[in-house]
Formats: structure tokens, C-alpha cells, sequence
């Protein structure tokens, strides 16, 4: 086939960090065509029939994270993003429940019904929490330095974060004491009540493969209230912000083909300069940006000649096993939890949850994992966006989004074949058992496991953040040393995905920080 197309940039992957950089790319006046390898964009933000009549979000399901500073600059609005702020999550006991709302007075009285004490450390646990959540706001749009390069930009950079940071003694500490510390320790300086610490503990299980127990899983817990928009769910599901993204970029030229599989980055004198797709057809480009993750991009479509070895050695140490699974469900009538009050929350049920009651729930949970098996209770976040978004279901039905752990990639001595109907029956028994009845409302269901994430969207390891976020993978050590600016060892070849600072979530930063760090490029022609 004639290698007759021409581009300033291809972007490989039609995730949304790919479209986010493909659109600033196209804003700056270049030439851009984005691949993806299914019939539709979006990646692992996208927004899917499951049951006839029912749709959700597949993979991701907030959109927290999305930066205020790209919606406002690919002006995501005016291309049809919406979304609601949900106020509330119910944590549900036994016979009782808690409500965290986004006004901390009410959730303070919430928390006194359980201890005064708790209630007392709620404000100053937030405080505290607050200040250092800016530091990692601060950082998220900052391309990590090399703290170890010795030139005079590399000296100048790492002067220049530790200005920024001159002011920071403490919170920086406090980031460290995450980094180090278990999630347990950490909330337990603050709370005496199980119900409490388990709220706070349970962020500290989204896409780790340690229990809240085990140390450093206190920075999962900071890291997933760095979202600027808390609880807040896309209208239409999370692939209306890939395709808000993606018009946005074509309203300046963007150009996106699907169905079509790069199978090769093509390299030449050590610089990429296109790519081959499966049906055997080149398409050449200056640049070439890779939003698939780290080691699919470097152990599979670079040959490993034009590769350092150490540099691949790292890669393939990078850790990206997944955790947990996906539970889609149409049903009747939302969840009914314990000791929910209708009549004092203003609503017929509520919309999200964390099942979590004990902090040793939640660590009972991954022990089950440990050793190659699923969780017996696993801990569950279901959400129910049909009851704002009427997009989702039909009329009087609803869809229930579960998020759930612990999983492990493979089973000893099983398939998730087998197991899997036994792994949904152990979720609607805890459904069950803080949401009454809740099994026998369901019409239909669709389970992923971390096997059916990476198959369905080549994510290694199904791990919802493409990586795991342990201390030597993130920062300047993300993907991997010497590399976490974004650049690659090969020339003119670029990542922009999750598997790069600052990580996964849909937050459209990595593809952001990636655009411009290329366009800085262009303009000096360094690369």
C-alpha cells in the first residue's frame, strides 16, 4: 500500500489522555491523526450498552478528576459535556448507616452520632489533608524533574519546583508520611470509630494491590481526593467526555480514524517517524505520541534494537497487575440501604455508596486475594446514575454501577470462567446484606474481571490506574527513571497515557502535560 499520508502527529490510542493531547496539538496549528484500535473512542472512558435498554459506563465512572483547567481550555462545555455533583455517600453498617455530604457540618453531626471525639478531628483531619491535596495539585501539571540530571536546565528545573515548594515544610511531610504509611495508621491518628476509618480507608483500596494495612497505601487515600470536581458523574456516562474531547480536537483539524491496530512505531537513525497498522498500510509522521501503556508501547510495537537495554528492563518491571472488578446491573428499583432515611436525605434512595463497615472488612478482602482467589465478601462502591441521568435506563428501571475488589488478574488452580458467577453471587450477598432485596431487583448483569479489562481494552494487568502508584512509580521514578518527562529514547516518539505522571484517573493531565512538553519541542526543534 502507498504510503501516501502525511501527518505533523500521530496519537496512538483513542483513550481520552490521547484525544486531550491530539486536541492541544491540533489547537497549536499541527496535523493530527489519532488510531484506535476499536470501532469507537474512548479507551476506558466510554459509555456502553451492557443489557437491552441499559447503558453505563463500562470501565472508569466519575469524572472528579477531569482537570478544571481542560475542560476550560478545549472548551468541553460547549462541545456537550455535562455533568451532576452528587452530594452525598451513604456508608452503610449493619443496621445503621453514615452519610458524607459535600457540608461539613452535616457530616460533622453525621460523625457525632458515632463519636463526638471523631467529630471533633473530622475538621482538622480535612484541613491538614486539604493542604497537601494542593501540593499534589500543584505537581499533577508540573512535568516531573530529574533530580539526578547535572546540566544547567536540569539544575535549574529542580531550583525551580524546590521554589515552588519553599513554603511547604509541613504538607510536604504529610505527603511523605502517605507515601510510607499504611492507610490504617494514617486515619487512626485522627479517628477512633471503625465506620469512620473505614470511609476514609476505602479510597485507599481503588486500584492498589496491598491492603489499607499494608504501608503506603495512605497515598492512594490522598491521591483520589485530588479531584477537583469530588463526586461528580458525566450526563450520558463517561464517554461523553472522550467525545466532548474529540470534537473539540476536530473542530481544529484533529482528524481520528478507529478500527485501525498499530502494530509497528516505525523508527529510523533512531528517531520515529510513523507507523504500520495491522492491514500492512504506513502512515508516516514528525512526531508519533503513544497513549497506550508503557510496556505495550516499548515491549510491543518498538523494536527493541532502537531501545536501550536497561531502559527495557525497566519497562518490563513496570508493575501494572489489577485488582479489581466491574459489576454492571439493570435492576428495578435502586438499593435500599439500612438505616437510610428517605424522608431526611430528600430522595427515594441513594445514588452512591461505599460498603465498607470495618476497617478489617476491607482488609479481610485482599487477604482472600492474596494468594491467587477472589474476595468471599468483597467491598463494594455501587453507584446508581440512572437516577440522575435518564439517558441510562427506561423509564421506571435503573442501572446500578459496582465497583468492587479484591480480584486478581489470575486464579490458582481456576478461571475466571468458572468463578466468575461465584464471584457475582458473593457481591450480591453483600448487596444483600446492607441493601435488602437488592439481588432480586436485577434483570440483568455484566462482569469484568481485571482479564476481560486488558482484553477488551489492551491494558496490561486490568489495572484501573495503568500502573500501579506505589513509591518507585510515580513522580520523576513514572514509567520509569530518566523517562518521566513524557520523552522516550527514541526521538520524535512521545507517551501521553496514564502509565505517565501523574497517573490514572480520568483526568486528561498526562495528556495535557504531554502536548506541551512536544510543543516546547517544536518550537526549540530539539527532538
Amino acid at each position: 500500500m502507498a504510503d501516501d499520508r502525511k501527518y505533523d502527529a500521530i496519537v496512538v490510542g483513542g483513550g481520552h489522555n490521547g484525544l486531550t493531547c491530539g486536541a492541544y496539538l491540533a489547537r497549536a496549528g499541527k496535523k493530527v491523526l489519532v488510531l484506535e484500535q476499536k470501532p469507537h473512542i474512548g479507551g476506558a472512558s466510554v459509555t456502553e450498552e451492557f443489557a437491552p435498554g441499559f447503558r453505563a459506563s463500562t470501565y472508569s465512572f466519575i469524572m472528579g478528576h477531569l482537570h478544571p483547567k481542560v475542560i476550560e481550555e478545549l472548551e468541553l462545555k460547549r462541545y456537550g459535556l455535562d455533568w451532576i455533583s452528587q452530594p452525598d455517600v451513604v456508608n452503610p453498617t449493619d443496621d445503621d448507616c453514615i452519610v458524607f455530604s459535600k457540608d461539613p457540618k452535616k457530616t460533622q453531626e453525621q460523625i457525632a452520632r458515632f463519636s463526638k471525639k471523631d467529630a471533633e478531628n473530622y475538621p482538622k483531619f480535612f484541613a491538614r489533608l486539604t493542604r497537601t491535596i494542593e501540593i499534589l495539585r500543584m505537581l499533577q501539571l508540573e512535568t516531573p524533574v530529574n533530580p539526578f540530571r547535572k546540566d544547567p536546565v536540569g539544575l535549574w528545573r529542580t531550583g525551580r519546583l524546590a521554589w515552588k515548594l519553599r513554603n511547604s515544610e509541613k504538607e510536604v511531610y504529610t505527603l511523605l508520611q502517605a507515601l510510607s504509611m499504611s492507610a490504617y495508621d494514617y486515619v487512626s491518628r485522627w479517628f477512633e470509630t471503625d465506620v469512620v476509618k473505614a470511609k476514609f480507608m476505602f479510597w485507599a483500596t481503588i486500584g492498589g494491590n496491598a491492603g489499607p494495612y499494608a504501608p503506603g497505601t495512605a497515598f492512594y487515600l490522598v491521591t483520589h481526593l485530588v479531584g477537583q470536581l469530588g463526586m461528580s458523574f458525566a450526563r450520558g456516562g463517561m464517554g461523553a467526555i472522550a467525545d466532548a474531547i474529540a470534537a473539540s480536537g476536530q473542530a481544529h483539524g484533529m482528524e481520528i480514524q478507529c478500527d485501525a491496530w498499530v502494530d509497528e512505531i516505525l523508527v529510523r537513525d533512531g528517531a520515529a517517524m510513523g507507523v504500520r497498522l495491522r492491514s500492512g498500510e504506513v502512515i508516516r509522521a514528525s512526531r508519533v505520541i503513544s497513549n497506550v501503556n508503557v510496556r505495550r508501547t516499548f515491549l510491543d510495537m518498538v523494536d527493541r534494537a532502537h531501545l536501550p537495554e536497561e531502559f527495557v528492563e525497566d519497562v518490563e518491571g513496570f508493575r501494572s497487575r489489577g485488582m479489581g472488578f466491574k459489576l454492571l446491573c439493570a435492576v428495578e428499583r435502586p438499593p435500599q440501604y439500612k438505616g437510610f432515611d428517605p424522608e431526611k436525605a430528600g430522595t427515594e434512595a441513594a445514588s452512591y455508596a461505599h460498603i465498607c463497615p470495618t476497617p478489617e472488612f476491607l482488609e479481610r478482602a485482599f487477604h482472600d486475594a492474596k494468594f491467587g482467589w477472589y474476595s468471599q465478601e468483597p467491598f463494594l462502591s455501587p453507584n446508581v446514575p440512572s437516577m440522575f441521568d435518564d439517558t441510562l435506563a427506561p423509564p421506571g428501571k435503573h442501572v446500578v454501577v459496582i465497583q468492587g475488589g479484591v480480584t486478581p488478574y489470575e486464579l490458582r488452580n481456576s478461571d475466571w470462567e468458572s468463578e466468575g458467577p461465584n464471584l457475582v453471587r458473593n457481591a450480591f450477598a453483600v448487596m444483600d446484606r446492607f441493601a435488602p432485596g437488592f439481588s432480586d431487583s436485577v434483570i440483568a448483569h455484566k462482569l469484568y474481571t481485571p482479564r476481560d479489562i486488558e482484553a477488551d481494552i489492551n491494558m496490561p494487568g486490568g489495572n484501573s490506574q495503568h500502573g500501579e502508584l506505589t513509591l518507585d512509580q510515580l513522580f520523576f521514578m513514572r514509567p520509569v527513571p530518566g523517562y518521566a518527562d513524557y520523552r522516550s529514547p527514541v526521538r520524535r516518539l512521545y507517551q501521553c497515557g496514564a502509565s505517565s505522571h501523574p497517573g490514572g484517573a480520568v483526568s486528561a493531565v498526562p495528556g495535557h502535560n504531554a502536548a506541551r512538553e512536544i510543543l516546547k519541542d517544536w518550537r526549540w526543534s530539539l527532538r
